[in-house]
């Protein structure tokens, strides 16, 4: 999966994010939605939680479907606020975890610090494993693991071990090989699985595709904007911009279903438009 005005050429098959389908998961043994695939965070976050909106249609299945999420305190915040993007997709998480099992879909969260998982996450887990605690050690919902698990070991455990937790108090101990795949320290590793990304630049201006002209983000901004300002319809809308009514609707219906979803709209952002988080009134056809 990439991001829009991502070029990336490798020997794999790629796919805008907001293309994803449900076919797709029964197409294809693995999906890979990295950070590098992106022009940047929020973006990312954005696209990425398009996975789950997808999955949540997944009605009936014949295939198990496993959703690893790195660094999921990145993704899934507990405090830290940095976007409305993770506002969004946090929320969306929670409640697919919860239909999970009508889905087909298991989760896998991996972070660094228990506490950086929000709560609600946390306590809909059925498997905690934990690796080398270090200095911190263990968080006080879990030093009750120390009557099992002496406080040493777990704190300097190798990288390929592990001990294991289940929601119904079972404890375990095992090991697993380091794949061959996995990133070294100061290793390029988009050239090591050589992949090349060329990343372009928000569609600012409007471009002509043959005969047809696309609709660049200022001129969104601007059916947004006069739309909301001179109270007119889409159809005179649309002849004062020289547009189709109906792209006047589905640009109007963008905004606002943007703003919705994550309380922001993205191409009003980057055409620095003050709409960006303001919503238009009933959209007349008219």
């Amino acid at each position: 999966m990439k991001g829009e005005n991502v070029d990336v050429k490798c020997s794999y098959p790629t796919k805008l994010a907001e293309s994803l389908t449900l076919s797709d998961f029964d197409k294809y043994d693995i999906i890979i939605s990295a950070s590098p695939l992106y022009l940047n965070i929020d973006q990312e976050f954005s696209d990425a939680a398009k996975i789950e909106d997808v999955l949540y249609r997944r009605l009936h299945y014949n295939r198990l479907i496993y959703l690893c999420c790195r660094e999921a305190s990145n993704f899934y915040y507990s405090r830290l606020k940095v976007s409305d993007s993770q506002t969004y997709a946090k929320a969306q998480m929670i409640y697919l975890i919860r239909e999970s099992r009508h889905m087909g879909v298991s989760l896998g969260l991996d972070s660094i610090r228990y506490y950086a998982i929000d709560i609600d996450i946390r306590s809909l887990s059925d498997y905690l494993l934990l690796k080398a605690q270090g200095v911190q050690g263990l968080s006080k919902d879990l030093r009750w693991l120390y009557r099992y698990v002496v406080p040493s070991v777990l704190r300097h455990l190798n990288s390929n071990r592990f001990v294991i937790v289940t929601r119904g108090g079972a404890i375990g101990y095992g090991t697993f090989p380091e794949v061959s795949w996995h990133k070294k320290e100061k290793e390029d590793i988009l050239k090591a699985v050589d992949v090349e990304v060329e990343y372009g630049t928000p569609q600012l201006e409007s471009l002509y595709k043959g005969t047809y002209k696309t609709v660049s983000d200022r001129e969104h901004a601007r059916i947004v904007e006069t739309y909301d300002r001179e109270g007119i319809g889409m159809v005179a809308l649309g002849q004062k911009l020289s547009r189709s009514s109906r792209t006047i609707k589905v640009h109007l219906e963008f905004h606002n279903n943007e703003i919705a979803r994550i309380g922001s709209c993205s191409t009003c952002k980057r055409a620095q438009s003050e709409y960006a988080t303001k919503q238009v009134g009933r959209i007349i056809e008219t």
